[in-house]
C-alpha cells in the first residue's frame, strides 16, 4: 500500500494525531509498484535501475532525500550507488567514502550488520545518530530518517535510507510499506546484478583472450607486451591509472611505464614513490596486494597516486634477475574476485612471454642501433645448433631425431658414431639443449687434438706442484662441466692409461686432480663421439672393453650423406640461403641437371664437404643467378668412387646352421637382392626418373625396365 503521508511538524499536533491513520493513495501505490516490477523483465544498468527506484521511493512516499548503498563483493564495504536531492558537496562526500561495516559506526553499517530497520523520528536528539552520520550528511542535525536493509533471503546486499527535513512520526503501516518497497527493490537489484555480472565477465574474458593471443605472438624485443598488458588491464579492471615497474636486481636500476613512455632510471629515482607502496609489498611477498583508502594498512602503505581510493598490485617476477609489479588504481569502486582472477591470468601470461626477453628489451631501449659482433655470432649459433635446425627429412634422420627426444631427459651415457663431417657435435649439442641441463655448461673436448699427457690434466685438473710448471691450481674440464654436459669427441684416441682413470671416474662419479688427494663429486652428463670402429679396437686391444660398454649405453649412428639422398638437396638449398645472406647474392637455386649431379655424388666428406662446396660456388656467382652443372666443381661431376659401391655380402647371406643349404638357390637369391638394391638406389637418386636412373648405371632405359621386371617376377 502507498499513501500521502500526513507530516506532523510540532509537538502538539504530533501528540494529538499520533493515533490518526495515514491517508492512503492506492492509485499512486499501484502505479509505483507496477513501474518497479517492470524492471524485473527489462534489466539494464544497475545504477540506472537504482536511480529510478530511489525516485519512486522518495517521491511516492513523500520524503525529501534518499540514498542507496550496496555491499561490495567482500561484504565489508558499503559503497554509495545513487543519491536523491543531495547538494553537490554532500554528493561528493557520499561517493568518496566507502563505509567499513566493522569499523565505521553509523546508521547504514548498523542496519547492514543487523538486518533490522532503524526509524528515527527526531534526528536532533536520538542517541543512535553518530558523529559519522553527521559528517556524512548535514540533514541529520534535525528531521527524521528511515534506514532499511536490502535483502535477498537471509543475506543483506545493501541499505536504503530516506530523510524528511522536518521532524516526522512514522506509522507502523508506513514502515511496513517501506520494507515492501525494499524487498521488491532487492529482487530487481539482484536480477540486474546477475545480468550485468555475466555480461561483464564475458567482456573481460574476451579482452583476456585477445590479449593473451597477442602476447603469445610477440617475438620482437620491444615494448609490445608491456603495451598489451597495460591496455588490457585497464579495460578488465575498469581502472583509472596503470603503472608497470620492473627492478633489475643486478644493475640496481628500474624500468617504469604508466601506459605511455618507458623510462629506465637508477632505482633510487623511484624509491620515494615505490618504497612504501603496495607495489613494493607485492614484489617482496610475491603475492597480490589490494588496498582501500579506509584500510588500516593505509596508515603504513603510502598511495602511489593521490586521489585514488582503491589500489591493487600483481607481482611480475621474471627469472631471478628481475622483479616487478603491475599496479592499478581507481578513484571509486573496488575490484571483484572475477576481475582479480582474470587479471592474474593476464599477468602470468605476460610473465611467461617476457621470461627470456626482458633483458634484451631493456638493452634495446638503451641502444637499439647497437649490436656487437658477439651477439650476432650468438644468434647465428642458436640458429645453427638448435635441435630443430639440424636439417634432415630422410627416415634415418627422423629416427635419430626421435631418439634425441627420448634420451635428452635422461642422464644416460651416449655414443655418437659416424663418419667425419656428418654432424656428430650438432647432435650432441641438440641433446644438451633438449635436456634439463641446458642452462648449465656444454663442454666439448677433442681427444685427438690434445696429446695424451696433456689431455689428462685438461680433464681432471691439477694442484700446484703436481708437475713442473704447475704453479697454481687448475680446475679440470670435468669439474667445470658439473651440472652440465661433456662431449668427448674422437674418444677412440684416448690412451689406454687415461681410459683406466676415466673409467674409474665414471663408476665413482668424482674426480681427483693431478697431485691432489681430495675426491671432488661431479654431476656430468657424458656424450661420446667417434668416427672409428670401437668394437674392432676392443678386439685389437687398443680400447678397453669395460669402458666401451660403459660409454655405449645408447648408441646413435649417424648415416653418411650418401645413404640419405633425400637430405642432399634439402641441405644444399639451406646453404644457398645461408650464403645468400652472407654474400648478398640472391642466387635462386639449382637447375635440374645440377640437382642430379649433387644427388649422384657420393660425398665422402659428408655434410661438411657439401657446405664447403656450396660456399666455394656461391663466391663466384652473379647476383640472382641459377646454379648449373658448369658452376659445380669438376671433382663432383666425375664417375662415382667405386669404393662406395662395394656390397656388404654379409647383409645378404642367410643364417647358416649345421644343416645343408641349396647353393644354387642361395646364390641366385643373393644376386637378385643385390640387383634389386642397385636398381632401387639408382631410381632413388634420380628422383624416380627411369631414364636418368639407367644413365647412372650406363644401361639403356629398356634394359633398366626389363631388369626390374625380372626381379619382380622372381620375387613373385
Amino acid at each position: 500500500m502507498i499513501f500521502t503521508m500526513a507530516r506532523i511538524n510540532d509537538d502538539e499536533d504530533f501528540h494529538n494525531e499520533a493515533s490518526n491513520p495515514p491517508l492512503l493513495d492506492k492509485d499512486k501505490l499501484l502505479k509505483s509498484i507496477f513501474r518497479i516490477s517492470t524492471f524485473l523483465t527489462a534489466p539494464s544498468n544497475v545504477d540506472e535501475i537504482l536511480s529510478k527506484i530511489l525516485d519512486e521511493v522518495v517521491d511516492t512516499m513523500g520524503f525529501d532525500m534518499g540514498i542507496i548503498r550496496l555491499l561490495d563483493e567482500t561484504k565489508q564495504y558499503l559503497e554509495t550507488k545513487v543519491v536523491k536531492n543531495y547538494s553537490p558537496e554532500e554528493t561528493e562526500r557520499a561517493f568518496s567514502v566507502a563505509l567499513n561495516i566493522y569499523e565505521h559506526d553509523c546508521l547504514s553499517t548498523k542496519v547492514a550488520k543487523s538486518g533490522q530497520v532503524i526509524a528515527i523520528e527526531d534526528a536532533a536528539t536520538d542517541p543512535r545518530i553518530t558523529e559519522t552520520d553527521r559528517l556524512l550528511t548535514k540533514i541529520l542535525s534535525k528531521g527524521s530518517i528511515v534506514c532499511v536493509p536490502l535483502r535477498i533471503g537471509d543475506d543483506v546486499i545493501g541499505t536504503i535510507a530516506a530523510w524528511c527535513k522536518e521532524k516526522t512520526k512514522f506509522f507502523t503501516e508506513e514502515i511496513s510499506l517501506f520494507l515492501t518497497f525494499a524487498s521488491q527493490m532487492s529482487i530487481v537489484i539482484h536480477n540486474t546484478r546477475l545480468f550485468e555480472t555475466n555480461a561483464e565477465k564475458i567482456r573481460q574474458l574476451m579482452i583476456l583472450q585477445e590479449a593473451v593471443s597477442e602476447i603469445n605472438l610477440s617475438r620482437v624485443l620491444d615494448n609490445r607486451i608491456l603495451d598489451i598488458l597495460n591496455k588490457s588491464a585497464l579495460k578488465i579492471a575498469g581502472a583509472d591509472r596503470v603503472l608497470v615497474y620492473f627492478l633489475d636486481i643486478e644493475k640496481d636500476r628500474c624500468l617504469v611505464t604508466d601506459g605511455g613512455k618507458v623510462f629506465i632510471e637508477d632505482r633510487k629515482a623511484y624509491d620515494g614513490m615505490i618504497g612504501k607502496s603496495i607495489i613494493n609489498q607485492a614484489m617482496d611477498n610475491n603475492s597480490i596486494v589490494v588496498k582501500r583508502e579506509s584500510d588500516e594498512r593505509s596508515l603504513t602503505l603510502l598511495p602511489v597516486y593521490d586521489g585514488f581510493s582503491s589500489e591493487i598490485a600483481f607481482p611480475l617476477h621474471i627469472k631471478d634477475k628481475f622483479k616487478g609489479a603491475l599496479y592499478l588504481a581507481k578513484r571509486t569502486g573496488t575490484y571483484s574476485e572475477d576481475q582479480i582472477n582474470i587479471l592474474d591470468i593476464l599477468v602470468k601470461n605476460a610473465v611467461t612471454s617476457y621470461d627470456n626477453v626482458i633483458m634484451h628489451s631493456m638493452l634495446s631501449l638503451e641502444a637499439e642501433s647497437l649490436k656487437t659482433e658477439v651477439e650476432k655470432l650468438k644468434e647465428r649459433e642458436d640458429i645453427l645448433l638448435g635441435f630443430h635446425n639440424i636439417l634432415g627429412k630422410s627416415k634415418k634422420m627422423i629416427g635419430i631425431f626421435h631418439v634425441i627426444e627420448e634420451v635428452a631427459s635422461h642422464n644416460t651415457n651416449i655414443l655418437i658414431q659416424g663418419e667425419s663431417g656428418t654432424g656428430k657435435e650438432l647432435i650432441a649439442r641438440a641433446i644438451h639443449r633438449q635436456s634439463n641441463r641446458s642452462p648449465r655448461p656444454f663442454v666439448d673436448v677433442n681427444c685427438a687434438a690434445i696429446p695424451g699427457t696433456l689431455l689428462e690434466s685438461e680433464l681432471f685438473g691439477y694442484e700446484p706442484g703436481a708437475f713442473t710448471d704447475a704453479r697454481k691450481k687448475k680446475i679440470g674440464l670435468l669439474e667445470y662441466a658439473n651440472g652440465g654436459t661433456l662431449l668427448l669427441d674422437e674418444v677412440g684416441n684416448m690412451s689406454i692409461q687415461l681410459q683406466v682413470k676415466f673409467l674409474r671416474m665414471l663408476e665413482n662419479c668424482y674426480v681427483r686432480r693431478l697431485g691432489g688427494t681430495e675426491n671432488i663429486p661431479i654431476d656430468v652428463r657424458f656424450i661420446f663421439s667417434t668416427n672409428m670402429d670401437l668394437a674392432k679396437m676392443v678386439s685389437e686391444g687398443s680400447f678397453r672393453e669395460d669402458l666401451f660398454y660403459r660409454i655405449r649405453v645408447v648408441p646413435i649412428v649417424i648415416p653418411p650423406l650418401r645413404e640419405r639422398p633425400d637430405d642432399i638437396l634439402l641441405l644444399a638449398r639451406h646453404y644457398i640461403e645461408e650464403f645468400n645472406r652472407k654474400f648478398s647474392k640472391k642466387v635462386k637455386g639449382f637447375s635440374k641437371e645440377a640437382e642430379l649431379i649433387l644427388k649422384a655424388y657420393t660425398w665422402p666428406g659428408n655434410v661438411r664437404e657439401l657446405k664447403n662446396i656450396i660456399e666455394r660456388v656461391m663466391i663466384l656467382q652473379k647476383f640472382g643467378s641459377v646454379l648449373s652443372p658448369e658452376d659445380l666443381p669438376a671433382e663432383i661431376k666425375v664417375v662415382p668412387n667405386y669404393k662406395y659401391l662395394k656390397v656388404e655380402i654379409e647383409k645378404f647371406l642367410p643364417t647358416l646352421s649345421s644343416g645343408e643349404i641349396d647353393y644354387t638357390l642361395v646364390t641366385q637369391k643373393i644376386m637378385s637382392d643385390i640387383k634389386e638394391k642397385i636398381l632401387e638406389n639408382a631410381l632413388e637418386i634420380s628422383g624416380g626418373n627411369k631414364t636418368a636412373a639407367a644413365r647412372h648405371l650406363s644401361i639403356s632405359r629398356y634394359k633398366f625396365i626389363r631388369e626390374r621386371k625380372k626381379i619382380d617376377k622372381h620375387i613373385n
